[in-house]
């Protein structure tokens, strides 16, 4: 069914104000990117780096933050729906117009999914084709698992999790020793498992190892967000609310405080610390422990100030 509504009623749904005026008969029946505007559709603009996308259209209905409203009499030809958070308001719009489609990941349990007698499934959990589930995994009410995914022994989900394509949980850790004058590697066997939370979501092809020994576990805090291609490495602990951008790589033992922010292709090395609401930014190598609330980039990852002032200077050098 489509759904639809007049801007009225999207500005209520979101506690919103209007700025501007639309034709009352209008309805709204969707959402669209600022870049490519579709006419009787919603759009948003998050901040200023974006805000001149308003200029070349017309007639144009556009969530933004109230700290943009200058931007309404400058291009006063759109109508804006002035919010706290223009992303977040977003996402309350895409559940009402979208949220009712179905899963790809159908009701109950796929023909083709592999599951171990000894596992508990919750209710409500749905399983797609060709997943794997082992020996004493726990899954929680209502999580969904997208097809092709393996669920190592001995792990335990949460409720409401969203586990998609590829992922990987409870794989060997990545434990080597090498015996240069003997010419020998060996691999440490892992005997630990994985316990993720309530409302955590993995990323298609992301691998989380288990933990080295029985006793112990690799941990993933209730409201994690993992984005694809993401490797966890053993015995690490991801703290609630941690938002994990694709292509990082955190290493064994890695303890991470709640509200972290890990941004796209950041490398933490084995055993370090990042504390409550540390923001690791773009491409950080970090190596050493980062405090609460400190901003790092850089290679190696240092304070973002810091780091900025030492590109300047380099830049100046030529």
């Amino acid at each position: 069914m489509t759904m639809e509504a007049d801007v009225n009623a999207i500005a209520d749904m979101v506690k919103g104000r209007i700025a501007g005026s639309l034709d009352s008969g209008v309805k709204i029946t969707g959402t669209c990117s600022i870049d490519n505007y579709v006419p009787d559709k919603v759009s948003f603009i998050r901040n200023e780096k974006y805000a001149g996308y308003a200029a070349d259209l017309r007639d144009a209905v556009i969530l933004m933050p109230e700290d943009l409203a200058d931007y309404c009499e400058k291009y006063p030809q759109n109508v804006y729906i002035l919010v706290e958070d223009a992303a977040v308001a977003m996402m309350d719009i895409q559940d009402f117009f979208y949220g009712d489609r179905p899963d790809f990941v159908k009701e109950g349990i796929a023909s083709s999914a592999r599951i171990d007698e000894t596992a508990e499934i919750g209710d409500g959990v749905r399983i797609g084709e060709n997943v794997v589930i082992g020996r004493n995994v726990v899954i929680g009410s209502g999580t969904r698992i997208h097809p092709n995914v393996s669920v190592y022994e001995n792990c335990r989900l949460g409720r409401d999790c969203v586990i998609d394509s590829g992922a990987c949980i409870g794989t060997p850790g990545f434990r080597i020793e090498q015996d240069v004058p003997q010419k020998t590697v060996r691999r440490m066997l892992h005997v630990g498992s994985v316990v993720i939370g309530d409302r955590v979501d993995i990323g298609a092809n992301t691998t989380i190892d288990r933990a080295t020994f029985e006793n112990d576990a690799t941990e993933i805090a209730d409201d994690v967000k993992i984005d694809n291609l993401v490797q966890i490495g053993h015995n690490a602990g991801i703290g609630a609310r941690n938002v994990i951008a694709a292509q990082t790589c955190i290493g064994g033992s890695v303890k991470t405080g709640e509200d972290v922010w890990i941004g796209i292709g950041v490398t933490v090395s084995n055993g370090v610390k990042i504390g409550d609401r540390a923001k690791l930014l773009l491409n950080a190598v970090v190596a050493y422990d980062v405090p609460d609330d400190e901003v790092v980039s850089g290679f190696y990852a240092m304070p973002h100030k810091t780091w900025k002032n030492l590109w300047e200077k380099w830049r100046k050098q030529g």
